[in-house]
């Protein structure tokens, strides 16, 4: 029998309902209640059950897996086959992606959700080179046509982005599949959101279901209720906001903030573990370290003058621009330290600026080797791309795939593009440095980019280089993400209040 939350179905006296509003997942139908099995011990304490009620013992089974997976990767995957649906949330670098493989594999007929970035450059390919023996059919295309077209094509596991999912979700309602896989299930971490309710809607229909991520939480323990209730949808009962008063305080001060105290932490992750299972980096692999070098520079005459004028613009119009003004104006700061500025009528200003010659002397003494220069605009791939010789990976690039594959076989030494374009799923092993000409505000992008390299298959050092303009912004947006503040609102605070502008 699979591991699932089981029910125990009673009929309940009105005298004894007020004792049981405690009992997390319990449900009632057709006036009857019904109570995970975890709660025995409680329903026997309030004479519902008798002392000698068992629940049946579950029994693992052993299943055999594939050789080239790592100890851990078997232990996973064993868990999960002997679970009806399982949240696998490990950190990228660990090999989620071979993980969910091997669960298809098992499993049958397979449906894989995951973003368009990766379907050919981590599921796809994996599949190749892992399990030749399996047939994967990648499920995007220019239209519905071509959509369904691939759907129909005879294969053990079908692939496609979130966006044909909710396309073609008629049609694989009715396709029998064994078993649905959604990877970065952090997508459905807003309970309202269509994407979320489009997947939970296959809860009744495809029988064994598993999420994947590497953070599953960006924000808030919050995140983590749908995520789980497609998976298991007993584990914490139907009611988002029973779940949420049970492990979370509301803060009176500001009764739309939730937090959680240690306790209810450590209460909520011992019930998450009966489904799912968080892995570290640094619990399972021993990977080598991460060298972090910070090459700062300063702006020239012009560039410097730009970049003083929008600060003090800045300063003397804060408390008059909303939040949304207020990052645009970060920015056109960002686009400064860049050499550039994109003006109102998509022109572009350029200057000097001593950031060029810092990334030449760079990429000069690293030398002949693969390297991935992170950037935050277009225009600043491009322009980079053609000044060094480099390729330049946007969202407009139509051979995305192949480059990636080029890369990963180091037919392209050198790599401009954004993190939100590699920065998940993806493996670089053949490469060890990581250049930063310009920084996100998003820790989670920093974090996914710097996994590109830093992940299984890796024996050498990797090395992460930051471009830094003295006494900017620069310096306040790398210690935000190093220690993972709000780049943003640090920024909101230091330039309303400090007189010394140019020390931020």
């Amino acid at each position: 029998m699979l591991r699932g939350i089981r029910l125990i179905e009673l009929k309940v006296p009105v005298e004894k309902i007020p004792f049981i509003r405690t009992i997390e997942g319990r449900r009632y139908k057709d006036g009857k209640w019904f109570f995970p099995d975890s709660s025995a011990k409680i329903l026997k304490q309030i004479g519902l059950l008798e002392d000698d009620f068992q629940i049946e013992e579950h029994q693992n089974i052993q299943y055999s897996t594939s050789d080239f997976l790592r100890k851990y990767q078997k232990q996973i995957v064993n868990e999960a086959l002997n679970h009806e649906g399982f949240g696998i949330f490990m950190e990228t670098g660990t090999g989620k992606t071979l993980v969910g493989l091997e669960i298809a594999k098992h499993l049958g007929k397979a449906l894989i959700l995951c973003p368009l970035s990766v379907i050919e450059a981590a599921w796809i390919d994996d599949c190749h080179k892992f399990y030749p023996e399996l047939e994967i059919e990648n499920c995007w295309g220019i239209n519905r046509q071509q959509r369904l077209n691939a759907l129909s094509t005879a294969s053990d596991i079908y692939v496609m982005n979130y966006e044909t999912f909710k396309i073609l979700k008629n049609s694989i309602s009715k396709m029998d599949f064994k078993c649905m896989i959604v990877d970065e299930s952090s997508v459905m971490k807003n309970l309202k959101a269509q994407i979320t309710s489009e997947i939970l809607s296959m809860i009744d229909i495809i029988p064994r279901r598993y999420v994947l991520s590497g953070t599953p939480n960006p924000n808030s323990n919050l995140e983590l209720f749908p995520q789980m209730k497609f998976v298991l949808p007993n584990l914490f009962g139907s009611s988002f906001y029973g779940w949420q008063a049970t492990y979370f305080h509301q803060d009176m001060a500001d009764p739309h903030r939730w937090y959680q105290t240690q306790e209810d932490k450590e209460r909520l992750f011992s019930r998450l573990s009966e489904g799912s299972v968080f892995l570290k980096k640094e619990d399972c692999i021993d990977l080598p370290p991460k060298i972090f070098e910070v090459k700062r520079y300063l702006m020239g005459k012009e560039q410097s003058q730009y970049y003083q004028d929008m600060l003090n613009d800045i300063r003397d119009n804060i408390n008059l621009w909303s939040k949304f003004e207020f990052t645009a104006k970060l920015m056109k700061l960002r686009e400064i330290l860049s050499g550039f500025v994109i003006n109102k009528d998509k022109t572009v200003s350029e200057f000097s600026t001593n950031k060029i010659g810092v990334l030449r002397e760079t990429i000069g003494e690293i030398g002949n080797k693969p390297i991935i220069v992170w950037c935050q605009f277009q225009y600043e791939i491009e322009t980079l791309a053609r000044e060094f010789g480099g390729i330049a990976l946007t969202s407009k690039t139509k051979d995305r795939d192949q480059i990636i594959r080029n890369f990963k076989d180091n037919r392209i030494k050198l790599l401009f593009t954004h993190p939100k374009l590699l920065g998940k799923g993806l493996t670089f092993t053949n490469c060890t440095y990581n250049i930063y000409y310009s920084l996100s505000f998003s820790y989670e992008e920093f974090a996914q980019s710097q996994d590109r390299i830093h992940r299984i298959g890796q024996n050498q050092k990797c090395t992460y280089i930051i471009l830094q303009a003295k006494n900017t912004i620069d310096e306040t947006i790398y210690r935000c993400l190093q220690s993972k503040k709000n780049a943003v609102d640090e920024l909101y605070f230091k330039i309303g209040s400090m007189k010394n502008v140019c020390s931020i």
